[in-house]
């Protein structure tokens, strides 16, 4: 029952996370803005993957860390899928991604961390936007407290529906994830 109601609780992060509003430039008769985000039947993790499993049930290997900046420890994950909408409402272009839950055991803060392969989408209309290094962070605070940002051919977004993770924390954590190269963090999955 807790294994459901964890997963229930990352699909609505997730579904709230790409509720923003995000836009780009339009492709060949694509209105580029995501429509529905859902939590796949196929694989929930109660561990990290590695990296040869998450080659496999999502196509990549995004940078996927066992603890956050924070004391935040992982507790579980799931594949999402995420859509386009055309512009006649149809769904094209579904995207595979996966879901990190992590929390705080001291505070009981919880925080996501999402990974899916860069598309044409933008940041979330209305950003903060502030720089680490070369790294444009974008923070909203709109429907939940989230930041997102691109990582080679990645896109991580960190989002705390109850909207107590602060930006402070969520840049924190953000920084410590970008920081790690992609072979540091499939080492540290084992």
């Amino acid at each position: 029952m807790k294994l459901k109601k964890t997963v229930v609780l990352i699909a609505a992060g997730v579904l709230l996370m790409n509720a923003i509003p995000c836009y780009a430039a339009s492709g060949e008769g694509v209105k580029t803005k995501v429509a529905s985000v859902s939590v796949t039947d196929g694989a929930n993790y109660s561990q990290i993957p590695d990296a040869e499993t998450l080659q496999r049930d999502v196509g990549f290997v995004p940078k996927s860390p066992d603890t956050l900046a924070g004391d935040y420890k992982f507790t579980s994950g799931a594949i999402t899928e995420s859509y386009d909408l055309d512009s006649s409402g149809n769904l094209v272009n579904p995207k595979k991604g996966i879901n990190y839950k992590y929390v705080n055991s001291t505070t009981g803060k919880t925080v996501s961390l999402s990974s899916e392969l860069k598309s044409e989408r933008s940041a979330p209309e209305n950003s903060v936007v502030t720089k680490y290094g070369e790294t444009e962070l974008y923070f909203n605070n709109q429907y939940a407290n989230y930041l997102g940002w691109f990582d080679h051919d990645i896109f991580y977004s960190l989002m705390d529906i109850n909207k107590l993770v602060t930006q402070e924390e969520m840049t924190a954590i953000a920084k410590e994830i970008i920081d790690r190269n992609t072979e540091e963090a499939a080492v540290s999955l084992r």
